[in-house]
């Protein structure tokens, strides 16, 4: 690392940088031929349903989270909105508003297995500006002590000093502590990243085959069992002018149904496999169920199981919280607290995501447990009315916990009769 930055903490013209290459193609042009025969690539990808679906649900779910700056009061974390840092997560930058700003980081790390924000700051180094980065317009560098920068190609940089005060442009160097990076899977350190895509190329290849093969079917419009073949009664121009008319009969959607009448001409050669024996319907309903697994997302999520009973369908929607929309919050959350707060800010701050009200339950179950909230003294009224979007009120008791008064601490003395002040034993 160099020494001027480390010891005076200011940003210095790097002295040379040993540059490595991009480490992620142009996207949707290039990819790996499966051994479907289909050619996998993120656009490809994205046109099979499942995985749009998981993909689409996956960044929606977690950009409607609402971020919060939480201050840490006596043993707890409290919620803290008069922050500098609020403004920021909810307007990163000229462009994106949080949901945006958000989605799009999530929709990257889904789909290219990294996602890039350069942090704009301020003379006294506080950040300014969040600005999400395509991953194809950023290479990884690592120089001769180890350190990892960044080399940025990117617009949306033109008007605002990074880490080398004196770089203008497009092309920027961005030191790794004004970078916020999420990433995939490395097999070399951090220094580059492998997409879903990549990894299970051939588990999209498939879906991809499945789905191209029931569409074609629907284009021939046919469900035969076997083939035509020329029996030589007519001359091949004939022949020819009466295969044409047939498959006209035939193919193409608007013909489903027709009652083909074979000239004499043709013969009729059964092989016993039709559409039914292709299995389409199982093989794409496998194909749908292997990429909501690879991605973690519960089937009826996408219009799958739809027979689930409803307390199912909690239980999956808690497990879909904790075990999928939590594995790429935690690191976001982790990444943003050491990045845009101070070191002395990190000892009463921290970032998170609020899932409080991702998964709202029925009133029924909202009351029940606000009721024992109140009872058994873990939340105040107005607690409770926050957590409900309400406005507090200013009413004796309100603020305070509550406790039931007919308990005590087991083996203690009988409690104490609040009028006579004597005890309850008779």
């Amino acid at each position: 690392m160099n020494i001027l930055k480390k010891t005076f903490k200011t940003k210095q013209q790097l002295p040379y940088i040993n540059e490595a290459p991009m480490i992620n193609s142009f996207p949707g042009f290039f990819g790996n031929v499966s051994s479907s025969g289909i050619s996998v690539n993120y656009l490809n990808c994205l046109k099979h349903s499942a995985v749009y679906a998981c993909i689409n649900t996956i960044k929606a779910d977690i950009a409607k989270i609402p971020i919060k700056i939480e201050k840490r009061l006596n043993d707890g974390w409290v919620k803290d909105d008069s922050h500098y840092l609020n403004n920021l997560l909810t307007l990163p930058n000229d462009r994106d508003v949080s949901y945006e700003f958000i989605s799009d980081i999530i929709f990257n790390n889904l789909i290219e297995g990294t996602s890039y924000i350069v942090i704009i700051r301020d003379r006294l180094d506080k950040p300014l500006k969040l600005v999400p980065m395509k991953p194809f317009s950023v290479s990884v560098v690592e120089d001769t002590d180890g350190e990892i920068y960044y080399k940025v190609n990117s617009r949306r940089l033109i008007n605002d000093k990074t880490s080398v005060s004196t770089e203008a442009g497009e092309t920027r160097t961005i030191y790794s502590s004004d970078m916020i990076r999420l990433r995939n899977i490395s097999f070399d350190g951090g220094i580059t990243s492998r997409s879903i895509v990549d990894l299970v190329g051939e588990v999209f290849g498939l879906a991809l085959a499945t789905q191209e093969t029931a569409a074609r079917a629907f284009q021939n419009g046919t469900h035969t069992t076997g083939f035509f073949k020329s029996n030589g009664t007519k001359g091949k121009e004939a022949a020819n002018q009466e295969a044409d008319q047939l498959k006209r009969t035939l193919s193409s959607i608007i013909n489903s149904g027709n009652t083909a009448l074979l000239p004499q001409s043709i013969d009729w050669v059964s092989i016993g496999s039709n559409l039914a024996d292709l299995q389409l319907t199982e093989a794409r309903r496998e194909a749908t169920m292997e990429i909501a697994r690879i991605y973690r997302v519960p089937l009826f999520k996408l219009g799958l199981n739809q027979t689930d009973k409803a307390a199912n369908v909690s239980e999956q929607e808690e497990s879909y919280i904790n075990n999928t929309l939590r594995q790429y919050t935690a690191p976001l959350e982790q990444h943003l607290t050491k990045a845009l707060l101070s070191a002395e800010e990190k000892k009463f701050y921290r970032i998170r995501f609020d899932f409080t009200a991702q998964a709202v339950p029925s009133e029924a179950e909202r009351g029940a447990y606000y009721r024992d909230a109140i009872t058994y003294g873990w939340m105040t009224q107005n607690e409770v009315r926050q957590r409900e979007g309400m406005v507090s009120i200013e009413q004796e008791g309100a603020d305070a916990l509550h406790t039931p008064q007919n308990t005590g601490v087991a083996g203690s003395e009988a409690p104490q009769d609040l009028i006579t002040g004597g005890n309850n034993d008779s």
